[in-house]
């Protein structure tokens, strides 16, 4: 019935345009004020193979004839106040509308409302449970009578037996306003303000029974974003100064999940539930708390003497969040419900605090001089500071944690464990030098230094140097030739594998387990050299022919890393052309390819207490390679100047991942072996004409192809129970929704674009 109504409404609209146009007027006077715009009236008539929800990923393609779009603009002939309004598929999932108003030179405000679908699944994902809010229940249980048939035994039988469709999908919507208010030629204010609404459902994975089964929700997403900014400047002739205030507030409103443990046993299948000390009824989880962040910035600029230019930024802000700590379990056999508990209760560990009590308060400084004294000679040096001061609480747990649901005797773990809020600070300091040699000749050479100083991690201050030239070579308005390079080296001293434990109970487990583990580095923290080159041509021999090439390699070595990433390199050669032989015909053509190799070494690591163990037998090397080829050609044609043209394109790519590995050639150790390999292909045709029915009226239609298909072992094996797949998750439970099914899709399109 929607569709019925948009539908009507599109057509008697667009015969109202069509009578109004062919009238032979460009725009409307009404009184001191002109009215233009344009108004597109189409349809997509549709046929797909395959996952539809994948293909409509972040689109929303209708089958019925709608308003795509409406363009609106009211200026008043004395060229002082403006109306602007856009309207872009109305009552869609993908709807978007803005107003632009205000006086020239004065005032300038603009409202826009925008939403954005995300489409995980629509086909294949299912559950058994039913969702309130954050809280997930079981209406029947395997051997139990409910919605589904009595005597379902088996996972496997229960599951498929007894789940629902579900669709998974996000909506996001933005509401966004800003006002720009100008007195006098000095002075600027703004204000502006962001609302950012998501509702739907994704796949998220739980655990239950002590980390050992699998339970997939559809995570219910459920929060708002308000970010607010207000702002002044000043201009001077040789100075400027601003300031401004942001604040981002997040609330979640759906912050836990509840869910019902599907393999509670403790009074047998399919009887009411009573919580054991091995056995809950009952998960939760904490989700994303609810949090603010505000900020204050100060910006100014300045021009000094010799030919000098300064720009300096500072900002202060506070980060906010004080969600309360949910009880370390549901499990009321500790310590709150003896009715619901077949044992004697058991006494929980203590929680010394309620909730985190978080406060970060990040510090910015950026400084910049520009130097132009010289001839040919451009200076410019940097100085910035960021400085992440974490505030919040420690967090003591003097009797340790209960594990979910294992039971007393392994629920706690080791006693005094301590929880630290962890802060950086980084420093920058740069020094660029670029000189024009001769007007096709012109060099620079740059250098950076920067310092990483960390709290209570295994690298505590670390320095990394850069330092590389960049070359642009114009021999003649046809060639041009850009080459940089760039060398970096970041050192990782007095690298402490312990230093971030937390436990307590002893000065020398610490250096136990830095011993230990020294071997294995953190990637973001371990001593690392690199290489950046960057190339790129262009060339035009003849006016008509554009040629275009470019090369780009990252080079990553970890020299002191045994344990961990290695190596990981990437480069992507690139090549193109345009050409315009005629005044009505132009091609173009793009080819890319992108390469990643990786190399990671792991070892195996088994743990008694606080002190880990590693095997020197058990050594795994992993080298990894994706590769992704990506082609588009495509021509514009003016058949019939200003009456009629034709835009063909096509697009094609192929990703490839592969990994090796191997070792671990001890007895009785799981061999290593080589993952299946994940291809994806895509094709993309599109052909649109366009011709000009009036000087007002314009006529598009065309046909658009879309096929995707995939290889991808850990996605397409999924369904709602993987007992026959893999024996660990007999007892699991997934939504077995697939995010990359294959589809093909062939959509044609007319359209109706009416200017006045």
């Amino acid at each position: 019935m929607a569709h019925k109504k948009i539908t009507g409404i599109s057509i008697v609209s667009l015969v109202a345009l069509l009578v109004f146009t062919t009238a032979g007027q460009a725009e409307l006077d009404v009184g001191n004020y002109t009215i233009s715009g344009s108004a597109e009236v189409g349809g997509l008539p549709q046929n797909h193979v395959g996952h539809k929800a994948k293909f409509e990923e972040y689109r929303d393609l209708p089958e019925s004839v709608i308003v795509p779009s409406l363009e609106l603009k009211v200026d008043s002939k004395k060229n002082d106040y403006y109306l602007e309004w856009d309207a872009t598929k109305p009552g869609r999932d993908d709807q978007n509308f803005r107003l632009r108003l205000g006086k020239y030179g004065l005032l300038d405000v603009e409202v826009e409302w925008d939403q954005i679908p995300h489409f995980f699944n629509g086909d294949t994902a299912a559950t058994p449970f039913a969702r309130h809010d954050g809280t997930f229940s079981l209406l029947s249980k395997r051997n139990a009578a409910g919605n589904c048939p009595a005597g379902v035994g088996s996972v496997e039988g229960w599951v498929n037996t007894c789940s629902h469709g579900i669709d998974l999908k996000l909506i996001q919507g933005f509401a966004r306003f800003k006002l720009r208010y100008t007195p006098s030629p000095g002075w600027t204010f703004s204000a502006g303000y962001a609302s950012q609404s998501t509702n739907g459902d994704r796949a998220f994975a739980t655990v239950t029974n002590g980390f050992t089964n699998i339970v997939e929700l559809a995570e219910p997403i459920n929060y708002v974003t308000h970010n607010i900014e207000l702002g002044g400047e000043y201009a001077a002739n040789w100075w400027t100064l601003g300031m401004k205030y942001n604040a981002s507030l997040f609330h979640n409103y759906d912050s836990t999940l509840v869910w019902d443990n599907p393999f509670s046993s403790s009074a047998g299948l399919g009887a009411a539930c009573v919580d054991a000390p091995n056995s809950t009824c009952r998960s939760q989880l904490d989700l994303y708390p609810s949090n603010q962040a505000h900020n204050f910035t100060l910006t100014g600029t300045a021009k000094l003497p010799l030919m000098t230019s300064f720009l300096g930024t500072v900002s202060h802000g506070w980060r906010l969040q004080d969600d309360k700590f949910l009880p370390f379990t549901s499990n009321r056999c500790f310590g709150t419900d003896p009715a619901a508990c077949s044992a004697a209760l058991i006494t929980p560990p203590r929680l010394l605090r309620k909730s985190l009590d978080g406060e970060v308060r990040p510090t910015m400084v950026n400084l910049t001089l520009i130097n132009r004294y010289v001839k040919n000679l451009d200076l410019k040096a940097y100085y910035r500071y960021f400085d992440f001061q974490n505030n919040s609480k420690r967090l003591l747990l003097p009797d340790g944690y209960i594990r979910s649901d294992t039971g007393p005797g392994s629920s706690a773990a080791a006693d005094g464990l301590r929880s630290f809020p962890y802060g950086h600070s980084k420093q920058n300091l740069g020094l660029d030098a670029g000189y024009e040699f001769a007007k096709w000749l012109s060099a620079k050479f740059s250098y950076g230094w920067e310092r990483t100083h960390r709290n209570r991690r295994e690298v505590l201050n670390a320095n990394e140097h850069s330092f590389g030239p960049t070359v642009d070579i114009k021999p003649n308005p046809w060639l041009l030739f850009r080459a940089s390079y760039r060398r970096y080296l970041r050192d990782a001293h007095e690298y402490n594998a312990g230093r971030e434990v937390i436990y307590e109970t002893g000065d020398d487990v610490g250096d136990i387990i830095a011993n230990r583990l020294q071997e294995l580095r953190k990637l973001d923290e371990a001593a690392r050299k690199r290489d950046k080159v960057s190339l790129f041509a262009q060339i035009s021999p003849w006016e008509m022919l554009t040629l275009h090439g470019g090369f780009d390699m990252i080079r990553d070595d970890y020299p002191r890393t045994e344990i961990g990433t290695q190596k990981d390199n990437n480069y992507s050669p690139s090549v193109g052309f345009i050409y315009a032989p005629l005044m009505w015909a132009s091609f173009f053509g793009d080819y890319n390819w992108e390469r990643f190799d990786w190399r990671l070494k792991n070892i195996e690591r088994t743990s008694t207490t606080q002190t880990p163990t590693l095997n020197p037998d058990r050594v795994w090397t992993s080298r990894g390679v994706d590769r992704i080829h990506t082609f588009s050609l495509g021509t514009d044609l003016k058949l019939i100047e200003k009456i009629l043209g034709l835009r063909l394109q096509y697009g094609f790519s192929y990703g490839e991942s592969l990994v090796h590995s191997g070792g671990s050639t001890c007895a009785g150790c799981t061999q290593a072996t080589d993952y299946p390999s994940i291809t994806n292909r895509w094709h993309e045709l599109l052909a649109r004409f366009e011709y000009a029915l009036h000087k007002n009226v314009d006529l598009q239609f065309g046909y658009y192809f879309n096929r995707f298909s995939s290889k991808d072992y850990g996605v397409d094996i999924m369904k709602l129970w993987m007992g026959d797949v893999d024996t660990g998750t007999a007892n699991s439970i997934f939504l077995g929704d697939r995010l990359k099914g294959p589809y093909e899709a062939h959509v044609g399109f007319v359209a109706v674009k009416l200017k006045f």
